[in-house]
């Protein structure tokens, strides 16, 4: 309802989504940084989750701290929409109002929410098992493209390991645990994609030329 119809003609442009197994441009692409960065907050925040769904492969951005460096411990805190079947959902359990704020920093790249309301004395602490059951990413893939030249290779997907992580958070309130929950995701692992065009060399000779899909000179 806040989304509101992501189409083109509602002002949403094209960026990756993951798609039918795949990673692809699409209307829409990008909308979960906004739905992340709301979880992380309602986490935090202590209110309680109804309805959160995980992307379907660990995306390293949504890993990455303050600094831009990899946090494991951050894994398993992403959620995805995709209008009208993914939703993210969360509810407000005190009988305050809650003002949301968003704030955009597009020089350093940077999304803020803030939720101001009637402080009730609840906080939050969390563990993580982080990453376990790691999988390997499997074997890349290749495929053919004619709109590519001979011997031209371009990367449209990349590579991510497959892990399962739980995510135990406590709220707390007056000195007492209000609610306990746990986050489960199970991230798939998700080859890398190169395409060639008609006519090349090996595939795997010019993702070595290239230096993609894990080729390596």
């Amino acid at each position: 309802s806040v989304l509101g119809d992501v189409s083109l003609e509602n002002g949403y442009a094209e960026a990756l989504i993951i798609y039918g197994g795949r990673t692809i441009k699409g209307v829409g692409g990008g909308v979960c940084q906004v739905s992340t960065t709301l979880f992380r907050t309602v986490f935090y925040a202590g209110f309680p989750v109804v309805e959160r769904y995980s992307h379907a492969y660990r995306v390293s951005y949504y890993e990455m701290n303050a600094s831009g460096s990899v946090d494991t411990s951050l894994a398993g805190l992403d959620a995805t929409v995709y209008f009208p079947l993914v939703d993210f959902k969360f509810q407000n359990d005190t009988p305050y109002w809650l003002l949301m704020e968003t704030y955009v920093n597009v020089s350093a790249r940077t999304l803020t929410w803030k939720i101001y309301s009637t402080p009730d004395g609840r906080s939050v602490t969390w563990e993580t098992t982080g990453p376990q059951n790691v999988v390997p990413a499997p074997e890349p893939v290749f495929e053919e493209n004619p709109e590519l030249e001979a011997n031209e290779m371009k990367q449209v997907d990349y590579a991510a390991e497959g892990a399962d992580v739980t995510v135990t958070r406590t709220v707390w309130r007056g000195g007492q645990v209000y609610f306990t929950d746990e986050f489960r995701t199970f991230y798939q692992p998700w080859a890398a994609v190169c395409q060639y065009g008609p006519g090349s060399d090996s595939p795997k000779k010019l993702a070595r030329k290239y230096q993609i899909c894990g080729g390596s000179p």
